[in-house]
């Protein structure tokens, strides 16, 4: 179990060992809470994988945040700031499968600035949560440049031409600002119709932007069928990460059904790479 928050006022125990006592789950390889701000589900599901390489177990990676009673009444912030969670279960894929979690990344730190670019709590401003936007924009600016890169850098997946962003279908960036997004990313060379947005309905709910915004796209139907996704992620504390995987719509439980018939064919058929096991995703 890892919890992925930046939000969570629960220290002893962690938000992930008290999650898994009360799921009825007595005993696992690892419980443990990830402070990874807005970059929190590329750290979880890197994490994961790792943890996948010590035990073919499934991973329960929960993204939460609750912003309403930390955000105080500036209402620049209020605006910007939303309450959410999302869950994600990283399982071990079959040996002859291909991976779903194709590339993981992550990356932290910078000039100070950057770092306290958005601090909670701050005394300094009733102990509620202060955004400084221009050293946001600095960080966000680097690491999504340094990300687009590294995807450029990597060979495309079919063997075709091209790199391996050619061949992501869609982008789903963390939600810290659209316009700040669209315009940094126009800026990289990337059109405007290739990313996902839907901050206009739930906000920056931080670590659980991406995982949202993907159950989203798939309900939405803009995730039809598989489809390979880059999910860029940066925030508090100079942090950023990245996953590149395949999402099929179908391990994405947009319906409640608890059989296991339903629960089996939602498990995804492959993750990441790696010298002795691989790995999968399911929503």
């Amino acid at each position: 179990m890892l919890f992925c928050s930046c939000t969570a006022t629960k220290i002893i125990p962690s938000v992930a060992t008290w999650l898994s006592s009360h799921l009825g789950i007595f005993q696992t390889h690892t419980s443990c809470d990830i402070v990874a701000a807005c970059a929190g589900m590329p750290y979880g599901l890197s994490e994961a994988v790792r943890l996948l390489q010590e035990v073919e177990r499934p991973i329960l990676v929960v993204c939460g945040e609750k912003f309403s009673d930390k955000i105080g009444t500036v209402r620049t912030s209020r605006m910007i700031f939303g309450d959410a969670a999302a869950a994600m279960v990283i399982g071990p894929a079959p040996r002859d499968a291909g991976p779903d979690i194709e590339v993981s990344q992550t990356y932290a730190s910078g000039p100070l600035a950057e770092v306290d670019s958005i601090i909670w709590p701050n005394p300094d401003f009733d102990n509620n949560v202060t955004v400084y936007g221009p050293e946001v924009r600095n960080l966000v600016e680097r690491y999504l440049n340094q990300m687009i890169g590294d995807l450029r850098a990597l060979p495309h997946p079919q063997g075709g031409p091209g790199s391996l962003l050619d061949a992501v279908d869609l982008i789903i960036p963390h939600r810290a600002n659209k316009t700040m997004v669209l315009s940094l990313a126009q800026a990289a060379g990337i059109s405007p119709e290739r990313l996902y947005f839907n901050i206009e309905r739930v906000g920056n709910t931080s670590a659980a932007s991406i995982p949202i915004a993907i159950y989203d796209a798939v309900r939405e139907g803009v995730i039809g069928r598989p489809m390979r996704v880059f999910t860029p992620a940066f925030g508090a504390g100079a942090v950023g990460g990245y996953v590149v995987m395949l999402v099929d719509p179908a391990v994405v439980a947009w319906k409640l059904d608890y059989s296991r018939d339903r629960v089996h064919q939602r498990v995804a058929k492959g993750g990441q790479a790696a010298p002795l096991r691989d790995s999968g995703v399911v929503f």
